[in-house]
């Protein structure tokens, strides 16, 4: 990975973040958003930066019981 090239470290936080939601998602599935934003801040790294607007997205779309990419459950 080039550290220096800002690309990558946004496309490792976009790895680490699909990881993240993919452990958790099964489990959380229809919890309360808060409870997955919480747990999903607490499964991921200290030193990876995920914007919060990404985060909210993925903790409501677990909420409410779809996948990330916006599909339903199957």
């Amino acid at each position: 990975m080039d550290h220096a090239n800002p690309d990558s470290q946004g496309d490792r936080t976009t790895v680490v973040l699909e990881r993240t939601i993919r452990h958790v998602e099964d489990e959380l599935r229809g919890a309360p958003e808060e409870e997955v934003v919480a747990r999903l801040r607490a499964e991921l790294p200290a030193d990876v930066d995920v914007p919060e607007r990404n985060l909210l997205a993925a903790a409501r779309a677990i909420a409410e019981g779809r996948r990330e990419d916006g599909t339903p459950d199957r």
